[in-house]
């Protein structure tokens, strides 16, 4: 299990996408975006997502050149590689002497696996202090939940990790939300409040289901803003992850810059593993 996982470690720029790691998190582990972000613009906010994403591959770069001896480690991954090369050919020629040879190495190549996982985790686990800083706290209250929009779906594996939305998305969170809605307004004395919140809540339901998505998110607002002129204590709005179809999700946009730039922020920076 340690040379799968090391050997998952040395493949071309899986080591960079440890820098997006809190951005694949499955879509219900996404942190709560901001009702009102500050950029809801879609072509400001792809770019600027894009030269954040671009921004901190630079800084884990950074990161590796101060914390690893890359020489180092590329030497000892061209040893292993090329011992598992040799391994692995030995076995297809069902060489018996060269395979034994072999296996007296493998405590040793076992060690530096271990040794190359060590390197190239320390950094990754400095950086991903401020990086989920900036994912959990900044970015959502900043873009929102979509930061671009695609001219067709990219869910690739469907709903089990959605890159862009769908209607199914949109009238899973509306349902969502104006439930909750619902039960705040039970809670209000004030019964005019109360059918007013309900009845915007249900038209926000046919709305969505008609196909009116911005129009449902409208009413939801309203709706907060009913709840919250009626309560002391104030609760959080929350609006729909999408506001049409084929918007790409913020952590998708990121994921897809990060994984982008990283081949040309390596050969920049001069961190690429390449071992052959």
């Amino acid at each position: 299990m340690e040379w799968f996982i090391t050997l998952l470690l040395n493949l071309p720029h899986v080591s960079y996408l440890s820098s997006s790691l809190p951005s694949i998190l499955p879509l219900q582990l996404a942190p709560p975006a901001s009702a009102h972000p500050y950029i809801t613009n879609m072509i400001s906010a792809s770019i600027l997502v894009s030269i954040i994403a671009i921004a901190l591959q630079f800084f884990y770069a950074l990161l590796r050149l101060k914390m690893t001896d890359m020489q180092k480690l590329r030497r000892m991954m061209k040893e292993v590689n090329d011992w598992r090369r040799e391994y692995m050919d030995a076995m297809r020629k069902q060489d018996k002497d060269k395979i034994e040879k072999l296996k007296g190495k493998q405590d040793y190549m076992n060690r530096l696996n271990m040794e190359v996982m060590q390197m190239n985790f320390r950094p990754m686990i400095v950086f991903m202090i401020p990086m989920l800083i900036i994912w959990w706290a900044v970015l959502p209250q900043v873009f929102g939940h979509t930061v671009a929009i695609s001219p067709i779906s990219l869910n690739i594996v469907g709903d089990l990790l959605p890159i862009t939305c769908t209607k199914g998305i949109i009238v899973k969170d509306v349902n969502s939300i104006t439930e909750e809605l619902i039960k705040h307004a039970e809670g209000l004395q004030n019964s005019i409040a109360r059918d007013q919140v309900t009845s915007l809540a249900r038209e926000a339901r046919e709305l969505v289901d008609a196909g009116q998505y911005i129009h449902a998110r409208d009413r939801i607002l309203a709706a907060y803003g009913i709840v919250n002129a009626n309560l002391e204590n104030k609760v959080q709005e929350r609006v729909p992850s999408c506001t049409a179809e084929n918007e790409v999700l913020l952590w998708a946009w990121y994921a897809i810059a990060s994984i982008a730039f990283s081949g040309i922020v390596m050969k920049i920076t001069r961190t690429e593993m390449s071992v052959t």
